[in-house]
């Protein structure tokens, strides 16, 4: 199956964390976790790499292009940032994907554009991306061995995050907060990366505890 911009673990992290009125949900830091969630899958596709460090710097190592604009977008911020840390990576302004990942969305019809005075929104318009990822993410959460690498990364990061209940809650009738971060945090995942992935997700939730602490309670 072809990758496009839609199906990336960003992206459909966007359509998570977005409402259907087109603003940010359930956290204040969307952009942050979008640049996270972008560098976990260029980590995948083994274009970036993380150092053994306990605060890890991003070296890439396959700067090539994949013709797909959000992981081109922070594939080329990368470049610019190499060698910095990944609390700072996550936290740059150049790892802003919020744009890219909304114009592609429109273009699939899954959203439209309303610019403010302040601020870009992106409204609801075809929910039928984020139903079929909300499905596809509680069958996840219902049975760990349906679940993918990439449901694992998304609910992973949710949990990390401290909103996986808020986002899922309507979806998983009776699951309690503490049930569902259970079940996220024992999901098993059948996958030869999922291992390798494991510590990226690791250094992740550090990465973005850090950055939105540093953050206070500025919104993006």
């Amino acid at each position: 199956m072809t990758t496009t911009t839609t199906t990336t673990i960003p992206a459909e992290l966007f359509l998570l964390l977005t409402n259907d009125a087109g603003r940010q949900d359930a956290t204040q830091y969307r952009r942050q976790a979008l640049a996270g969630a972008a560098v976990a899958e260029l980590v995948l596709r083994e274009k970036v790499e993380l150092s053994e460090e306990r605060n890890p710097r991003v070296h890439v190592s396959d700067p090539s292009s994949l013709g797909i604009p959000v992981l081109d977008q922070a594939l080329g911020a990368l470049t610019e940032l190499e060698g910095r840390r990944l609390r700072s990576v996550i936290a740059h302004r150049s790892m802003d994907l919020t744009e890219v990942i909304g114009e592609c969305m429109v273009a699939a019809g899954a959203v439209t554009r309303k610019d403010g005075w302040f601020l870009t929104s992106w409204p609801a318009h075809d929910v039928s991306l984020e139903s079929a990822l909300r499905s596809r993410l509680t069958e996840a959460v219902r049975d760990s061995r349906r679940a993918s690498l990439q449901d694992g990364i998304l609910l992973e990061m949710l949990r990390s995050l401290r909103i996986a209940h808020r986002i899922l809650r309507e979806d998983l009738d009776g699951l309690s907060r503490r049930e569902l971060d259970a079940v996220i945090a024992g999901l098993e995942i059948d996958a030869p990366a999922a291992k390798a992935v494991k510590r990226v997700m690791d250094d992740m939730n550090a990465a973005m505890i850090a950055t939105t602490a540093a953050a206070g309670g500025g919104a993006t």
